[in-house]
């Protein structure tokens, strides 16, 4: 492991929608360099290039040859995620793989297998556990100041199923179930340290114009006896950013009529027929790909497009904490919550911890790994946490098939 360095050097499988979120802290941060990418499209490779500074390359079995490279992030679309991640791993690289890990518990068994017999790290990136806000409610939990832990509630309504991903990857990816259940799901097993029992889930899809989940409920049971709920719901009527002074997902100020632009830009497609409405989704999933919008830049949306603003007062570069909903947390002793810079405590009085400003989750995730590669320590976010993750989720759709209760078998602890 020490033959890394102290600089690890990252290749970029799939510059997609979100390469445009995380190339920015990974291009700024002096732990790693980004030194290559792959991708089919030119234009992608041709800004690459011209932005970083790296090599380009069109497939990923070039990306995973290269001796510029120390480890492969794979950001290509979900069905891809394992056989990429085996491609990496069998040249020898040490891998990042988006959320979610894989599509199934078995694929993810099959990346684990072949990481552990060569020897190398898996690191299940992008999952808002990372955030501060749940890191210092973590913390305060395994304390004891607030006494035993008994329940986590967690609850997210945003505006997913109608923002314009093409058609496939909203059924691929089960609606919101394996693209944004992992978030939830990871606070939610971070907070109660990983060991989940069983799950008994209902996953819903009530507007038939999208073929995929777009809501569900799901109660966990942790081994340990602690409860949680979770519940999300993705066709973008209530936002919960209204709860905390419209701060959205990535800490940033929310436009608080996005919901409603986004419903009526997704009206317009309904009036399309069948092939103008998957031209139309490609195309304006293109126009949010890296390559067509750069570092720092916001995708440019066509004429007539309901483009989202800012209430005026609201500064939209000051960042807060990342939201990934409404998350409260019960003790014996007292409730705690995030609101945009701190913790509320609700205990015999009210109170406020005070979180460090600004701190995006990428930064973990690079810190974690390098920790591991550069000094030995143990990975938090591994392949076995990644495949436990998948499991829920995957469990909240058979729990909904089968009417049940599913136990699980594939949980791994939260190593603090």
């Amino acid at each position: 492991m020490a033959n890394l360095g102290d600089v690890l050097r990252i290749g970029i499988a799939g510059l997609g929608e979100a390469t445009t979120e995380f190339l920015p802290d990974y291009v700024k941060h002096p732990k790693v360099k980004v030194t290559a990418a792959a991708d089919l499209r030119q234009a992608a490779l041709d800004r690459f290039q011209q932005e970083v500074k790296g090599k380009a390359y069109r497939t990923i079995e070039e990306i995973c040859q290269s001796s510029e490279v120390d480890i492969v992030y794979i950001a290509t679309p979900h069905e891809l995620h394992a056989q990429h991640t085996l491609t990496a791993l069998a040249s020898g690289k040490h891998v990042i793989v988006e959320k979610p890990m894989a599509l199934t518990v078995e694929d993810c068994d099959k990346m684990n297998d072949e990481a552990d017999r060569r020897g190398l790290k898996i690191l299940c990136g992008h999952n808002h556990s990372y955030d501060v806000p749940i890191r210092k409610m973590r913390e305060i939990i395994r304390s004891g100041e607030l006494g035993r832990l008994c329940m986590i509630n967690t609850w997210n309504y945003n505006d997913f199923m109608v923002r314009p991903y093409p058609d496939f990857a909203i059924e691929t990816s089960r609606g919101v179930v394996l693209n944004q259940g992992p978030h939830q799901v990871d606070i939610v097993r971070v907070l109660g340290g990983g060991m989940v029992h069983t799950v008994r889930a209902r996953t819903m899809t009530w507007d038939r114009s999208r073929r995929g989940e777009g809501a569900y409920t799901c109660y966990l049971e942790f081994e340990d006896g602690v409860t949680a709920t979770l519940v999300f719901n993705g066709y973008g009527f209530f936002d919960t950013a209204e709860l905390f002074g419209w701060i959205g997902e990535s800490g940033a100020a929310r436009y608080p009529e996005k919901h409603v632009g986004a419903r009526k830009n997704y009206n317009q497609l309904l009036a399309l027929s069948q092939h103008e409405r998957i031209a139309r989704l490609e195309d304006l999933k293109t126009r949010m790909r890296y390559g067509n919008v750069g570092l720092g830049e916001r995708p440019e949306m066509p004429a007539g497009w309901e483009k989202g603003g800012y209430r005026p007062g609201i500064d939209p570069d000051t960042k807060h904490q990342s939201f990934f909903g409404l998350t409260v947390v019960s003790c014996e002793k007292g409730d705690m919550r995030q609101s945009p810079d701190h913790l509320i405590i609700y205990g015999d009085d009210k109170r406020e911890v005070p979180l460090e400003k600004g701190v995006r989750r990428r930064t973990g995730e690079i810190d974690e790994l390098y920790q591991c590669l550069v000094h030995g320590q143990p990975l938090l976010h591994d392949g076995r946490w990644g495949a436990a993750t998948v499991e829920v989720c995957v469990a909240m759709l058979q729990s909904t098939a089968e009417r049940k209760e599913i136990q699980l078998s594939h949980q791994v602890p939260y190593r603090d």
